[in-house]
């Protein structure tokens, strides 16, 4: 089924509990979006008068539309923001070897009370998907560049919303290797084939030697930004994510890269303020890179969430001594990305545990503390970690993290809490509420006129807007174009 629209959309009228009685099922349609996003092109009342209220009730009244005369008098366009917790956890690419371990990976944190979840597909600038930009990762064949036969991210999208879940597809920004030998032969080319003078330098130039651990590229090169905003682009217009996850967006350290690239651009930087050091501008290009891989994810998929994870301790204003700072040691200034609004959802990594005396060394209530005025700007995400100690800590940063002003948490990692055998635990406990499946958003119809009832109720599931509907309804969207594909 494909419903195209120009200057209005049909689509079908809000059903009595409307979201309360959509937010366990799976949505029907999934959508491609050209122009604004959705939350722009709703537009007010012709007289801009009318209560917000007014046509959601006429259209939920006691679980029936509403007649023709007070379906017609829903003349607003406000969208309302339902509340919901987000319950995320993370899974690494080592989690999985089959489609079925997906689907197991899925019911699992589903199960366990979770909604959202990061699913790692770059680790190394390879792919746990198809790709034209990197080759399949090694890790799924046993070789670099080999089709495993079964797509990962695509199953995860599948397992995904089956059970009700959020999917963010996991990509590691700057990370580009692994191991003492460079990537072997493959199709497309590694990009450490194609162009060995992106790995970050020394001050003597020097590029990162292959070893054991990552191997990082410079995030300030041009020719790696546009080759990861192409990555990005090729996810977000190709598979239907509802997120992009951003990690290690960062240097590997404070003292590099002196690679003569971007010697040249920041002499050219400097000419034009004498004043500017090196450390602010590599803060600066690494922000700019993050602010530009948000663009160029919404511009192809308007409805999609932008997250970064990032360093938990931002700077050491506690003078705990002997910590890695984000702002100081990877030249990550997560703060500033959130006043400029480079990403949708930040979550600072406070992998501690809270500290009998509050304020001491990586104390975890401090630090939730110290990036909970971002809270402003952007949501926030507290990323925890199993490993900070026993249930009875994560326990307690979960019961932390909803006394401030979190939008949620997210556990590392899927893997560790299947160990521990820790997801009854959460549903029985901290998850035994249930939260909403998806960050849903309540349409509330400009200029509805009634239609004849479908008979049937459809779901339709855009990101921003979802609506339960039973009768046909048109609405003015501001002359973008949208096109729905069944996908069932």
């Amino acid at each position: 089924m494909k419903i195209k629209t120009g200057l209005f959309l049909s689509v079908f009228v809000v059903w009595a509990a409307v979201f309360g009685a959509c937010s366990g099922t799976t949505p029907l349609v999934e959508p491609m979006v050209t122009g604004q996003p959705e939350t722009e092109l709703l537009p007010g009342g012709a007289d801009g008068g009318s209560s917000p209220d007014a046509g959601i009730e006429a259209l939920a009244q006691d679980g029936r539309a509403g007649d023709a005369e007070s379906v017609a008098a829903a003349d607003v366009g406000q969208v309302k923001q339902l509340p919901v917790e987000i319950r995320a956890v993370w899974v690494t690419r080592w989690d999985f070897e089959s489609a079925a371990d997906v689907e197991q990976i899925m019911k699992d944190i589903a199960a366990g009370g979770f909604n959202l979840v990061y699913f790692q597909v770059r680790g190394v600038a390879d792919a746990y998907y198809r790709s034209t930009k990197e080759p399949w990762a090694a890790g799924l064949s046993g070789k670099l560049g080999k089709d495993p036969g079964w797509d990962p991210l695509q199953a995860a999208i599948d397992a995904a919303k089956k059970h009700d879940l959020e999917l963010h597809a996991w990509i590691n920004v700057s990370t580009a290797w692994k191991g003492k030998q460079r990537p072997g032969r493959s199709k497309p080319k590694h990009i450490l084939r194609t162009h060995p003078d992106w790995r970050v330098a020394d001050k003597k130039g020097r590029p990162m030697p292959y070893a054991d651990g990552y191997i990082f590229v410079n995030p300030a090169n041009p020719g790696f930004q546009k080759h990861i905003q192409a990555v990005v682009a090729e996810l977000a217009s190709f598979y239907s994510i509802d997120g992009l996850h951003l990690d290690y967006a960062r240097y590997p350290a404070a003292n590099v890269s002196f690679d003569r690239p971007c010697n040249k651009l920041f002499k050219k930087a400097r000419k034009k303020d004498k004043r500017l050091t090196r450390v602010a501008w590599q803060r600066s290009q690494l922000t700019n890179l993050v602010k530009s891989l948000r663009e160029t994810a919404t511009k192809v998929r308007p409805t999609i969430k932008v997250s970064a994870a990032v360093t938990g301790i931002y700077k050491d204003r506690w003078n705990w001594g002997t910590v890695t700072q984000g702002f100081v040691d990877f030249h990550q200034d997560s703060h500033l990305w959130a006043a400029e609004l480079a990403v949708d959802i930040l979550i600072p990594m406070i992998y501690w545990a809270p500290t009998k005396k509050p304020g001491r060394r990586t104390d975890y209530l401090t630090l939730i503390k110290d990036f909970e005025p971002l809270a402003k700007q952007v949501q926030l995400i507290a990323g925890v970690s199993v490993e900070a100690g026993n249930f009875l800590v994560l326990e307690n940063e979960i019961k932390i993290a909803r006394q401030h002003a979190y939008a949620g948490i997210a556990v590392f990692s899927y893997a560790l809490l299947k160990k521990r055998k820790w997801f009854g635990k959460l549903k029985k406990g901290v998850f035994k509420n249930k939260a909403l499946a998806r960050d849903k958003k309540e349409v509330i119809v400009s200029q509805a006129v009634y239609r004849p009832a479908s008979g049937a109720a459809d779901i339709f599931d855009y990101g921003y807007i979802v609506a339960v509907v039973t009768t046909l309804v048109d609405c003015a969207l501001a002359g973008a174009e949208v096109v729905y594909q069944n996908i069932d």
